[in-house]
């Protein structure tokens, strides 16, 4: 018997993690549900004149709209959600940008400068004819917290903005549940992203996404944390990219401690000699830079 599927499209939408947030749709542990999501604008640029407008008109309230929430049937807080995405399909089209102030590289930044990208099957290709391979991945996920109000550009106890390459086909999300429902949200579609996001866009798409959303009992994560087929993942967030970093390793010498049985200085060891530190977001844009550590799955000895 195949899952139920549910629709949820891009009128249901918020800009916010809170619990003030009513879900859109209630589902079951099992059921997939096909997110369809627009880009980090809201739809609004198409062209390269929609950037210049758009940044002289942005709401930062309004900014990386993430699709939902939807409730989980019978999830309670102390409970968590397993949601492993299947499947993301990119929109025809999607965009990044410079803004004064903002980058890496904002010193030398003066005006704004956008570029638009076309998909063309498995490739984006630019105005100038310049090619390069698509590489989907979602950039907002979360579920809400028991309190406060968390911007869909931010990060908190919930997840939210983590910009990682990593959450992309075949990666599991495990997420908290702090208020019933669980109340899950997704947006924020990369059509590709260099690590780090050093502009503060990387090719933000409209685009829809399957994920198999289920229910695990009494678990009483902390906070998020993330799988790929082949590697556990912690991440770590904070005003700087040193303390995201070392957040991210703290967090997963606990999870070796607890998946390996080795002590803490152990763990630190063997993330030295087999973890992978990686950059998510890092672009003095505003908002917290965040790291993650991609450490592979063993056997406990």
């Amino acid at each position: 018997m195949s899952p139920t599927e549910h629709v949820i499209g891009t009128d249901q939408r918020t800009y916010h993690f809170g619990p003030d947030l009513a879900p859109v749709a209630e589902v079951a542990s099992g059921d997939w549900v096909l997110f369809e999501t627009l880009d980090a604008s809201s739809g609004r640029i198409r062209t390269q004149a929609d950037i210049v407008e758009y940044t002289r008109t942005r709401d930062p309230n309004v900014v990386n709209p993430a699709t939902g929430p939807i409730a989980v049937r019978g999830a309670r807080p102390g409970d968590e959600l397993r949601v492993e995405i299947l499947a993301i399909e990119l929109g025809d089209s999607g965009w990044a940008r410079l803004t004064p102030g903002a980058g890496v590289m904002r010193d030398e930044i003066r005006e704004t400068v956008g570029m638009i990208f076309r998909t063309d099957g498995d490739e984006l290709v630019t105005d100038h004819g310049i090619r390069f391979p698509t590489r989907p991945m979602v950039g907002v996920i979360g579920t809400c917290p028991a309190e406060g109000r968390y911007p869909t550009g931010g990060l908190g106890p919930h997840g939210g903005n983590l910009d990682f390459n990593d959450m992309t086909v075949g990666t599991v999300a495990h997420l908290p549940v702090w208020v019933p429902g669980g109340l899950l949200a997704l947006g924020d579609v990369h059509a590709s992203m260099g690590d780090g996001e050093v502009s503060g866009t990387a090719v933000e798409i409209g685009a829809k996404v399957r994920v198999r959303v289920e229910l695990v009992l009494g678990t009483r994560l902390g906070r998020p944390w993330y799988e790929t087929p082949t590697h556990w993942m912690a991440w770590g967030t904070a005003p700087d990219l040193d303390g995201g970093v070392r957040q991210a390793v703290s967090h997963m010498a606990g999870m070796l401690q607890e998946r390996l049985g080795v002590t803490r200085a152990e763990a630190f060891l063997l993330i030295t000699a087999r973890g992978d530190v990686r950059i998510g977001q890092s672009a003095h844009c505003g908002i917290d830079h965040t790291a993650r550590v991609l450490f592979p799955k063993l056997p406990r000895p």
